[in-house]
């Protein structure tokens, strides 16, 4: 699966729960500059006695404040929906298709360039396409010498290749977070639609 099919899927799937976050960061922010606006009236009227001068800076100096706070909860919930999306990527990749899942694993095999080693997978992927991953990398790979190894790790999928001093982690964990940084702008983009 490419990375654009991958973002456009990260993109569907965060759209729902963006829109969401959005809406209240919105309606939160909207109520503390309103809050503010109403605050800034209250005392400029008090200070209306004391001169105009003041009753301006203090107003400049609420608002500031508010839209400071505002900027802070809208950046909190970019952060939320990127979050959000990315760990719906995790999860759409973890339950791919079995088919599309195994040839998916290959290719990042094959992609290391190694021509032998050990792999391993968590528990649930070794018991149900371990064996099917082994003999179809094997297959792809000249000489191929992949061999499933008796532990397993700790993640939501994906692989970590071993051969000699040699250790390649490829889980999806790893894999999606070698993407964020790249992708995040274009996810807050269409999301936030900025």
């Amino acid at each position: 699966m490419s990375i654009d099919n991958i973002t456009a899927k990260i993109l569907s799937d965060a759209t729902e729960h963006a829109t969401k976050a959005i809406s209240e960061a919105t309606s939160k922010a909207e109520s503390i500059v309103s809050q503010a606006r109403e605050n800034v009236i209250a005392i400029k009227k008090q200070m209306a006695e004391q001169g105009a001068m003041d009753a301006i800076i203090t107003k400049h100096r609420k608002q500031s404040l508010a839209e400071l706070e505002a900027r802070k909860i809208r950046l909190a919930a970019k952060q939320k929906a990127v979050s959000t999306a990315m760990e719906a990527a995790l999860d759409y990749l973890a339950n791919m298709e079995q088919e599309e899942y195994v040839a998916f694993l290959a290719r990042q095999i094959v992609a290391t360039a190694a021509k032998k080693g050990q792999l391993l997978l968590n528990s649930m992927d070794k018991e149900s396409i371990g064996v099917k991953l082994v003999k179809t990398v094997n297959a792809l790979i000249k000489n191929g010498d992949f061999y499933l190894s008796d532990q397993t790790i700790n993640v939501k999928g994906g692989f970590i290749l071993r051969y000699g001093a040699v250790e390649i982690n490829s889980t999806l964990e790893t894999m999606l977070n070698s993407i964020k940084e790249s992708v995040t702008p274009d996810i807050v983009a269409i999301l936030f639609q900025e």
